[in-house]
């Protein structure tokens, strides 16, 4: 296991800045490519040394050996959607988490609060446009978790020393301490932990990014 961010080798660096962009986008639901591709990463143990990486190698492992219960992708994303329906979207009892930021933030989790305004500054100041020409609140955690990527490969690859404070500030102060709460809020969700392990492998990597 890397302790911190600048332990990390090349080879990991890269192994970093491809699982994060798989894990991200797992958080916009399931399609037929994401699963392939998430698949792929299970078999080539892309996960499990994902896992072991950041100080995590049983939700890299529940993630893997999830994905292989099912004959095909097809049967994987019917079931995935499925879940993700019920823990994000609408469930009779009510939703088990939000995948919004200003959730975390309001009274009665209320949305459209100050981080989806925090989030549109960053992503203008970099150039970024959301999916769906802005249908989607900028603060939602797949926009944000794909924003931190977007530093780290500046960081990385143009040797951006301030894109690197930035990357880190904004894992430090913005997304893991929401992370923190969803992924709490995900726990008990033992009969299909796919989300809840994808969710705490994410607040791994923001953790390593953090130290």
């Amino acid at each position: 296991m890397a302790t911190t961010l600048d332990d990390l080798t090349p080879e990991d660096l890269s192994l970093l800045l491809n699982g994060l962009p798989l894990l991200s986008h797992a958080l916009w639901g399931p399609s037929g490519a994401w699963c392939e591709e998430m698949r792929h990463a299970a078999t080539t143990d892309e996960l499990k040394k994902l896992g072991e990486l950041t100080d995590s190698p049983e939700a890299a492992h529940v993630i893997a050996g999830y994905l292989k219960t099912f004959g095909d992708c097809k049967q994987a994303s019917e079931i995935l959607e499925e879940d993700y329906v019920r823990l994000f979207i609408s469930d009779r009892g009510g939703i088990t988490a939000s995948l919004h930021h200003s959730a975390y933030e309001s009274e009665g989790g209320r949305l459209m609060g100050r981080p989806v305004k925090m989030m549109e500054n960053r992503l203008k100041a970099s150039g970024l446009a959301l999916p769906g020409e802005g249908s989607v609140p900028a603060d939602h955690l797949a926009v944000e978790v794909e924003y931190l990527t977007l530093l780290l490969e500046g960081a990385f690859e143009n040797g951006g020393e301030d894109l690197l404070v930035t990357a880190r500030d904004f894992a430090r102060e913005e997304l893991r301490p929401w992370l923190e709460q969803l992924t709490k809020r995900l726990q008990k969700e033992i009969d299909r932990p796919f989300y809840p392990a994808v969710t705490q492998l994410l607040l791994a990597i923001v953790s390593l990014i953090v130290e």
